[in-house]
């Protein structure tokens, strides 16, 4: 049986960068589908690279944790008005401090912003996997029944790693907990599993080879979305934090974004793999 991949670009629309970047990476031939972020300074720019490139499947990368919100959601922001962090947002959730209704607002007003651009979403993930927390995919699954044709899931791989990189077994638990929560409310299609490079660690050396061997991993049944952030240059980017309270870590993950970006802009990453690409158009 040969595997059915997506491999999906998030974060299009952060920045020019970003855009610029994951289009050369599609073009390329690697990245078949992105998520674009609504409410971010290069949303107009990336809608534009996504008219001129129809091969691409683009889908809404709901954002409860960068930049500011559409619509007026005090629990979700901090005294300024920006979005809260995402580790502040999951304690306000934890506490019962988020209006659900808030959420679902939001994620209406995101929803609508992206059909404005002209756009329609092939499906739905968010921005650092805020959905996958119970109590804003509780808040969202109304909107996500009516409106959302497919859906990320993120569940770790049953060896302590999930993808944003090594687990703890509680949190690893939990994970598969939320997972089996969110794909029987949420009813719809749903990738089988999530994999990305950065599950081997920000202190690995990443090549051709770390793509490969990391999808000959995955079992053949079912589809996996292999996750990537193929940023350019990004200059601005880099200008765009730096007052941000977790600069450090940004410019630490901005840097391994540059290096996927290298890597899948090269050639031959998939080539004599038995995989078949796609995109979430294709689940539904």
């Amino acid at each position: 049986m040969r595997r059915r991949l997506i491999v999906n670009a998030d974060d299009f629309g952060l920045a020019s960068s970003v855009s610029q970047g994951i289009i050369e990476a599609h073009q390329a031939g690697h990245v078949t589908s992105t998520t674009l972020m609504v409410n971010t300074p290069g949303t107009v720019e990336a809608v534009g690279l996504a008219e001129a490139n129809q091969g691409l499947g683009v889908g809404l990368h709901f954002n409860l944790t960068e930049g500011r919100p559409l619509t007026d959601v005090p629990s979700l922001v901090d005294a300024q008005g920006n979005f809260l962090l995402r580790g502040s947002l999951l304690r306000r959730s934890a506490l019962g401090r988020i209006d659900p209704a808030e959420v679902a607002g939001e994620l209406e007003a995101q929803l609508d912003r992206f059909s404005d651009l002209g756009l329609k979403p092939t499906h739905l993930d968010s921005h650092e996997h805020v959905h996958m927390a119970p109590p804003l995919f509780r808040a969202m699954e109304p909107v996500l029944r009516d409106r959302v044709s497919a859906l990320r899931v993120v569940e770790p791989d049953g060896i302590g790693i999930g993808a944003g990189g090594p687990i703890s077994r509680g949190r690893e638990l939990a994970l598969q907990l939320s997972a089996r929560l969110v794909r029987r409310r949420f009813g719809g299609p749903t990738n089988a599993r999530l994999v990305s490079v950065h599950q081997l660690g920000l202190n690995r050396t990443w090549s051709h080879d770390s793509y490969r061997s990391l999808v000959e991993s995955v079992p053949a049944n079912g589809v996996t979305e292999l996750m990537v952030h193929p940023f350019a240059e990004a200059s601005d980017l880099v200008a765009r934090y730096a007052n941000d309270p977790i600069r450090d870590t940004r410019l630490a993950f901005i840097e391994k974004c540059r290096i996927e970006h290298r890597i899948l802009t090269s050639s031959g990453i998939f080539e004599g793999l038995d995989v078949v690409l796609c995109n979430y158009r294709d689940l539904v």
